[in-house]
């Protein structure tokens, strides 16, 4: 009747992205990369704007940096991600050096020190999330 075998087809819908930095030249400059290579991104400039955002979406990878401006900063986005236990993938970013004292920085995700080559980022949320890492011309 009908082949047992499955066969692989590629991810049709762009994975969902949500960039929370504020810093608006570096969130643009990271978001509109990471549009060029086929993701759907969103932006957020605080952990409130981005706990909302997650809230209410389904976000595939957070890519967020650590130190935020407001109540809240990108550890409490990233435990709050941690904390529901699903798929959302993390990429956590600072440009402070005591990053690596934060006792539960590698159960969130993956850290990327700034200055950051964007390149590097694009090539970090692929393989986090198993897109074709088509780098631009």
């Amino acid at each position: 009747m009908g082949d047992a075998s499955v066969t692989a087809f590629p991810r049709r819908t762009p994975p969902t992205i949500l960039v929370v930095e504020d810093n608006v030249l570096t969130r643009s400059a990271i978001s509109d990369e990471l549009r060029a290579h086929g993701f759907k991104v969103l932006e957020a400039s605080s952990a409130d704007d981005a706990l909302m955002v997650l809230d209410t979406m389904r976000i595939d990878l957070v890519f967020v940096d650590i130190h935020l401006p407001g109540s809240g900063d990108g550890l409490d986005v990233a435990r709050h991600v941690h904390a529901r236990g699903g798929p959302t993938q993390m990429i956590l970013t600072s440009g402070v050096s005591d990053a690596s004292a934060i006792p539960d920085l590698d159960d969130l995700g993956v850290f990327i020190r700034k200055p950051y080559l964007i390149t590097r980022v694009i090539t970090l949320v692929s393989y986090s999330l198993n897109w074709p890492d088509t780098p631009s011309a």
